[in-house]
């Protein structure tokens, strides 16, 4: 069985992670705008309809933009979890990711960090959840208790609660999928390749 202790090499790869995503979600998050603009249509149908008929659609398009796109900002944790399969790799290399996007330059200044923080630890649940035995399971896992985690801090953060409990719901739909396709399928599709590549094993 693989040694649970860190070691050097471990640290080195969990950092280099999350400087390569840290980059990655920076870039991400520079056309906000533009996939807000993309998403304005859904915004339109839902307000033109009970669901969010007292919200205005800019504060629509955010939202729904947040949720479709929240697990591209996740990426960081499963890969580095199914890469060094140790306790805390989740949590760290997205950690180090936020704080690479932040000094970089995010707009959401000091809120990248706390993101990353919710977001990481709903991840590490998931793989901690099968002590790092099992990544896929892990993986799988990872994807539903960081929905439930990352959503619930935005629950409270962003007064969800005040919305019509149908409009939430279809929220939390669109950010699960959002995880289970980056931070679950793409994540699983890089792992993959890297393993055919022999970088990894």
């Amino acid at each position: 069985m693989k040694s649970k202790n860190w070691k050097i090499r471990d640290v080195i790869l969990a950092a280099l992670v999350g400087v390569v995503f840290g980059a990655v979600y920076f870039a991400s998050g520079q056309p906000y705008n533009l996939f807000i603009s993309i998403l304005t249509p859904i915004a339109t149908f839902l307000t033109g309809h009970s669901l969010a008929s007292s919200l205005s659609t800019s504060l629509v398009a955010a939202q729904v933009t947040t949720a479709a796109t929240v697990g591209l900002f996740m990426m960081a944790g499963p890969i580095a979890a199914l890469i060094i399969k140790k306790p805390g790799a989740a949590f760290l290399s997205n950690l180090i990711a936020s704080a690479v996007e932040m000094v970089i330059g995010s707009s959401w200044g000091i809120t990248t960090l706390l993101w990353g923080i919710e977001q990481g630890a709903g991840i590490e649940i998931g793989f901690a959840s099968v002590r790092y035995r099992r990544p896929m399971a892990g993986l799988w896992l990872s994807t539903i208790t960081g929905s439930i985690v990352s959503f619930a801090y935005h629950y409270f953060e962003r007064s969800y609660y005040k919305f019509d409990v149908n409009y939430v719901l279809i929220l939390f739909v669109i950010w699960f999928l959002s995880i289970f396709v980056f931070a679950g399928l793409i994540n699983l599709l890089i792992f993959s390749l890297l393993k055919r590549t022999k970088l990894v094993q």
